[in-house]
């Protein structure tokens, strides 16, 4: 999936830098088509899109530092084959690290904990016709996040992974107005032996004012492969006073040669208007691997509402480099 990016890695060597760069990315375009219901109205759309994983390239590198210690980097952009449309490329991870002994430190925009602990009962991956099919309620389904320091320890029990974040929303304070709005702090605990992963992770963000509601959000996740197939379940949440979002579903992978089939339902609750909606998701999709780094996919799925429903539909080809 990955090569030597030459040029970069001539270039560091040229500077004296004993590094490792790397150049990475995928093409995803898919055929799209959307029917929503809104009572008696019915819309219909058609496009080609990014359907089952965002467009990107990105770049990796990494240094020894020796006595056990690494620095790293990655810058990764968004980009959107279709139309060409620059306003992608400033919306994905940017970081850089050093790990060792103590374990290892990320700083910069980044995929939060309770991404990573989701996606692995999503066989969607947070993505497709449907959108977080899986029904996730937290963190405010947002994938990434902007000025974050997070810190991996180092492995003290065998599968138990824990991480501690601290993300900073660079607002100004006064005497009068103390309050670090958007400030967060987060945190994870996962475990993983054999062909069973549990995790669960949770975050605090700090509101507008002293007075104001701190936003929570919370995963927790189990999943388990079979062998045939993988199972996973898992519930999402978040919280802002007495407003919230939250969602929990339940995911099967069959893997059938170089074919692997997917299947996620779940719903999604939220009262943010006042009144308690149910919104229920379903989603299938089937991948063929036509080699190790292309595939062709067909997706399909539903949301419904008391009221509003919306059906779709994606036929689409997928590239890694």
């Amino acid at each position: 999936m990955k090569k030597t990016l030459v040029a970069v890695a001539a270039m560091f060597a040229a500077t004296g830098a004993m590094a490792n760069a790397t150049i990475y990315g995928v093409i995803d375009q898919a055929y799209e088509s959307t029917k929503t219901t809104a009572g008696t109205v019915t819309t219909k759309t058609t496009k080609i899109n990014n359907t089952w994983n965002g467009s990107l390239i990105g770049f990796k590198a990494s240094e020894d530092l020796g006595s056990g210690m690494k620095a790293f980097g990655q810058y990764e952009m968004g980009v959107n084959p279709d139309q060409n449309d620059p306003s992608a490329i400033f919306n994905r991870n940017s970081f850089v690290g050093l790990s060792g002994g103590f374990g290892s430190v990320q700083i910069g925009s980044q995929y939060n904990f309770a991404f990573f602990n989701a996606i692995t009962a999503d066989p969607f991956s947070m993505t497709g016709t449907s959108g977080y099919a899986v029904g996730y309620g937290g963190p405010g389904n947002a994938l990434r996040q902007s000025n974050m320091i997070a810190y991996t320890a180092p492995t003290i029990a065998t599968g138990v992974g824990i991480q501690v974040g601290k993300a900073l929303g660079e607002t100004a304070t006064t005497a009068a107005l103390p309050t670090k709005t958007g400030d967060s702090t987060s945190w994870g605990l996962t475990y993983a032996a054999g062909a069973l992963y549990a995790g669960t992770t949770n975050e605090t963000v700090t509101g507008a004012t002293a007075a104001s509601a701190k936003t929570k959000n919370s995963t927790t996740t189990i999943t388990y492969d079979l062998g045939m197939v993988k199972v996973g379940y898992g519930l999402g949440k978040t919280t802002t006073g007495a407003t919230f979002n939250k969602g929990n579903a339940i995911s099967f992978t069959v893997p059938v040669g170089a074919l692997t089939l997917a299947y996620s339902s779940g719903d999604r609750k939220t009262n943010a208007s006042g009144a308690e909606v149910t919104t229920k998701v379903s989603q299938y999709g089937a991948i063929y691997a036509m080699s190790k780094r292309t595939s062709a996919y067909l997706q399909t799925g539903k949301q419904s509402a008391t009221a509003t429903s919306t059906n779709m539909y994606a036929l689409g080809l997928r590239h890694d480099f």
